[in-house]
């Protein structure tokens, strides 16, 4: 076992309390511009949340969930991991074949993969860039579901 600096474990504790359900890898054929990179990102999820729930998804607070790590390579080129969950299975209701497909259309190669027995490993892993040196970042529906949760917890 490997020793993780305070303020990992602090981040890695705060996302194992969410119910993630996808682990995805996405690189990029050609290195984007970091704000290009998370444009593209975000405009990947946009697409996802229309499958999901249409295309007044936001002005309803509906849409999945995600937090995301940009990491540089030793190259310099960005590569991302993401967490992401909805409050319905994602598994289930999207197919994780066409969220690499439409990832492959817009940037590179994905990897989309289930969560399973695995969530305290990856919340750590996600949680390393904090303190490496790369970015981590808190999408909007975390945001709103965090806020559930702590009024359902204060009830």
């Amino acid at each position: 076992m490997y020793d993780l600096a305070p303020v990992q474990i602090a981040y890695s504790d705060w996302l194992a309390k969410f119910n993630w359900q996808w682990f995805c890898t996405l690189t990029f054929k050609d290195p984007p511009h970091p704000e290009r990179a998370e444009k593209t990102f975000r405009y990947w999820i946009h697409r996802i949340n229309q499958g999901l729930y249409g295309r007044r998804y936001f002005k309803r607070q509906e849409g999945v969930y995600w937090v995301l790590a940009m990491e540089y390579h030793k190259s310099g080129v960005i590569h991302f991991h993401a967490l992401l969950a909805d409050v319905e299975d994602l598994n289930t209701r999207f197919s994780r074949s066409a969220a690499r497909n439409l990832w492959f259309d817009l940037a590179g190669i994905g990897r989309v993969d289930p969560i399973d027995d695995r969530l305290q490993a990856l919340t750590d892993y996600v949680s390393k860039y904090v303190t490496k040196g790369g970015e981590l970042t808190v999408g909007p529906g975390l945001e709103h579901y965090a806020t559930q949760l702590s009024t359902e917890a204060a009830r």
